[in-house]
């Protein structure tokens, strides 16, 4: 066994070592004690509740609940740009962990496949489009979507900028549903609905989905007919 794939095996363990923590632990305590100390640091405790996405993000822990918390916590205005900076950096960070992880082990199982190599290529050349589009359809598996993108060529300015952009909607509604939640009971037990429903919502996703299909294959066969004329 290599040492590359020993630290593979080291930091999956890891991710998933702690994401079992974090379902062990008294973490409904802690959030609301967290509230109860939110007068008293202002400062402190908004920048402990953006490392603490940034971790549950990356250990596979549900966003929407984290997104919800910013708006029990802070309010609408406050908790939005809390909750997408935690959101965001703990999607780069899995990005990180997913390109470290497993990008050699894509380019070798390629190999000489053109149309594997080509798909890559469509992928990178419209990046930013399908990193926004899959954020904005939240249907989506957010946590392991953050993993995949590390599998591509995605560049990370492209990826951050497009999962920040991508992601506004969805934190505003989520932060939304948090100032309307009595306590943090009422968000794990997932009791806070939009008050005119979701249709709108998987409408949204439906229409995302379909563009990102046909982003993809638009540009995978322009890039398969470059690699076949080469």
């Amino acid at each position: 066994m290599t040492r590359a794939t020993i630290n593979r095996l080291l930091v999956i363990a890891g991710i998933a070592g702690f994401a079992i923590l974090l379902r062990t632990l008294p973490v409904t305590e802690w959030l609301e004690q967290l509230a109860r100390l939110n007068e008293q640091y202002p400062v402190a405790v908004p920048v402990v509740y953006v490392v603490a996405v940034t971790v549950a993000t990356v250990a596979l822990f549900p966003g929407w609940i984290s997104m919800m918390l910013g708006g029990l916590l802070f309010g609408l205005l406050p908790g939005l740009p809390y909750a997408l900076m935690g959101i965001t950096a703990g999607a780069f960070g899995a990005f990180l962990a997913g390109r470290a992880l497993g990008r050699s082990w894509v380019e070798k199982r390629m190999g000489d496949s053109l149309k594997l190599q080509a798909l890559d290529e469509a992928v990178n050349a419209q990046s930013f489009y399908i990193v926004f589009l899959t954020r904005f359809a939240i249907v989506l598996p957010f946590n392991v979507l953050n993993y995949a993108f590390g599998l591509t060529r995605v560049n990370a300015p492209t990826y951050v900028a497009a999962t920040a952009l991508g992601m506004l909607p969805p934190v505003l509604l989520y932060v939304y549903l948090g100032t309307l939640a009595d306590d943090f009971g009422a968000i794990l037990a997932g009791d806070v609905r939009p008050a005119s429903g979701a249709y709108w919502i998987a409408a949204i996703a439906i229409v995302a989905i379909v563009a990102i299909v046909w982003i993809v294959q638009r540009a995978a066969k322009r890039a398969l007919r470059k690699k076949q004329l080469d």
